[in-house]
């Protein structure tokens, strides 16, 4: 029993080893696996970046989103795969059976102010080294991404 225990000390020894404990993806209440790409694994990461991509391949084109602001090399920019993947979760979550009705309304609302957020993360070119054109068709798929689906490029 905690009884006898002061208040301050329980505290911190719940607090202790917090940061070890971050899950890689934990179940919200809804269901809804939110990846913290920090602590992903690399096997896990094949199915992960595949979920991602299929959801901004359908979200560039339904909400008719340039190049310019999601390049096609979107996943090799470490910002943008934590915003896209927020918005997906978001997104995900808004449509869930049990929301009451107004997660579509309050994802709409989240992102017109992730849009502008989303030209800071890619200002329309790529400074690491590739420089990739905008490719013909929603589907592409960029020479790299077999490769780079393969490891999680957590400190990426």
């Amino acid at each position: 029993m905690t009884d006898d225990i002061p208040l301050d000390d329980l505290v911190v020894s719940l607090a202790e080893g917090w940061e070890d404990q971050a899950p890689r993806q934990s179940p919200g209440m809804l269901g809804i696996r939110v990846i913290n790409w920090r602590t992903l694994e690399d096997e896990e990461a094949p199915q992960v970046w595949a979920d991602l991509r299929s959801w901004v391949v359908w979200f560039t084109h339904r909400y008719n989103i340039a190049s310019r602001k999601i390049p096609p090399c979107w996943f090799m920019h470490g910002a943008l795969v934590e915003e896209l993947s927020a918005l997906h979760t978001a997104w995900l979550v808004s449509y869930d059976s049990l929301d009451a009705g107004y997660g579509p309304i309050g994802w709409h609302e989240r992102l017109a102010v992730a849009i502008p957020r989303l030209a800071t993360w890619y200002n329309g070119e790529c400074h690491n080294g590739h420089t990739e054109l905008p490719q013909a068709g929603d589907n592409a798929v960029p020479e790299e991404w077999a490769d780079w689906i393969r490891q999680s490029h957590a400190h990426a």
